[in-house]
């Protein structure tokens, strides 16, 4: 029998109407919310870039050496040279996003225009920060629940705002230290899926960016020796190698002399200009241990922090959240045993800290929600971001109060003083903060009024 669909009963309205288009119409109004908070980020650098300032690197060093390029010489950027011996002493993918800006800047007849052309690269730098945010979220997500709209939202805010960015970008014309710390966050979450040689590669893209990755590069490395991580430190440290190899290959093949000078002896010759943990004492033989060997004095020191670490630290893996304290102290060891400290050395560091205590945000375990004690233990870690930034504003006003002639007291013992300050405080956070969480969330735990009975430190990562 055939039944006429004409004559088929209509079918029951539903008492309760559907919420797909109210949901549909939620996440369209937060996609366009985000992409108003993206256009008014890049407006903002834009905006920045009109501030009068004095000419920065990236005026004399960064943009001369991306207009080499535009003359159809790329494998020549590292031929200028700035006074007698200055070089442009940064990798070659730093310079990528710079001659990308230079050549619009060219077509739109803007390249002659300081603060055009500076709008021009901060708006195609910006990206950096709200990748470095990304991958921030990514590491949260990592030790917690997925975050949702606001919440997602939020962690974004103390990396892309923080005072530090503008520092480096329009008072020392600096773009790459971004780039970095974005690769190096990669990196360390492929380290975490076992995905080495990846993880390495990005690494070698970090060196090629700005060479003080390598401190980066020796924290994770270590890390996975002293986890006895064979085949995981092997294929990183081949990796990094690698693309390093790879990238710098075609400008050693054109300009051998050129590459070496600007990227390895040079700095040889520069003078120990104070402001760091060098100016303790100004005896000769500090001096030239400091004019000659200051970075094998970083490398060696850092390494030895990162093992006093891993003692205190038995636990500390690479797939704890303590391993963004780790890129922390490696890199503030940079700013601290540099023999010429600038202000915005401190960006890398700043934002590795800034993710980290992002990181170890307290988390519901076991269906136990999180407590105020566990709030306040948190709050306290913030120390440690706040130090490191306010070391990078302390020595700006120190520069800028003799006006950028050099470090003179009491600015140099002030430096002296709150590097020292603020190794304690990564330190401490990094070897007392596990068991400082762990602690409130016991106490919480135990019912009032009952001495808890001797049991095992509960172990609450995060």
């Amino acid at each position: 029998m055939v039944i006429d669909q004409r004559d088929a009963p209509e079918p029951a309205e539903d008492a309760t109407p559907t919420r797909a288009p109210a949901r549909a119409r939620g996440r369209w109004r937060w996609r366009l919310a985000l992409a108003v908070a993206v256009a008014l980020y890049y407006a903002l650098w834009a905006v920045t870039a009109f501030d009068k300032v004095n000419p920065t690197d990236l005026d004399v060093f960064f943009l001369p050496a991306a207009r080499i390029a535009l003359t159809g010489h790329p494998l020549q950027v590292y031929s200028l040279r700035v006074g007698l011996i200055y070089p442009n002493a940064n990798g070659p993918l730093s310079l990528v996003p710079l001659t990308l800006a230079s050549w619009i800047a060219e077509a739109r007849g803007w390249l002659n225009d300081v603060m055009l052309r500076r709008a021009l690269v901060f708006v195609i730098s910006a990206i950096f920060p709200l990748l470095v945010g990304w991958e921030a979220v990514r590491a949260l997500e990592r030790f917690g629940p997925p975050l949702r709209g606001a919440f997602r939202a939020l962690v974004y805010l103390p990396i892309t705002l923080t005072p530090l960015l503008w520092l480096d970008a329009l008072y020392y014309g600096h773009i790459e230290q971004n780039i970095v710390v974005w690769l190096a966050l990669a990196s360390t979450r492929l380290l975490v899926t076992r995905r080495y040689f990846g993880g390495g590669a990005l690494l070698g893209l970090a060196l090629l960016a700005r060479s003080d990755a390598i401190l980066i590069v020796l924290a994770l490395a270590l890390t996975l020796l002293v986890w006895r991580r064979w085949r995981g430190v092997t294929l990183t440290v081949l990796g990094a190698i690698g693309v390093m190899a790879l990238g710098l290959a075609p400008f050693l093949l054109a300009d051998a002399h050129d590459l070496t000078f600007s990227l390895f002896t040079f700095r040889s010759a520069l003078p120990v200009g104070g402001g760091d943990l060098w100016s303790i004492s100004a005896a000769p033989i500090v001096v030239a241990i400091a004019q000659q060997f200051d970075a094998a004095v970083t490398l060696g020191i850092a390494a030895l922090l990162i093992l006093i670490t891993h003692v205190a630290r038995s636990d500390l893996d690479i797939n704890s959240p303590d391993i963004y304290g780790l890129l922390t102290l490696a890199s503030f060891c940079f700013s601290m045993l540099i023999k010429t400290m600038w202000p915005y050395y401190f960006l890398e560091s700043a934002l590795f800290a800034t993710v980290w205590i992002l990181a170890l945000a307290p988390r519901r375990a076991g269906g136990r929600a999180v407590t105020a004690r566990e709030w306040l233990v948190w709050g306290v870690h913030w120390l440690a971001p706040l130090a490191i930034s306010g070391c990078g504003i302390l020595a700006e006003v120190g520069l800028e109060a003799n006006n950028y002639s050099g470090w003179h007291a009491p600015w140099t013992q002030l430096n002296i003083a709150a590097l020292l300050v603020t190794l304690a405080i990564i330190l401490v956070t990094l070897a007392g903060g596990r068991w400082a969480r762990s602690r409130a969330a016991q106490r919480e735990a135990a019912p009032r009024g009952i001495l808890p009975e001797s049991a095992p430190d509960i172990a609450i990562e995060g």
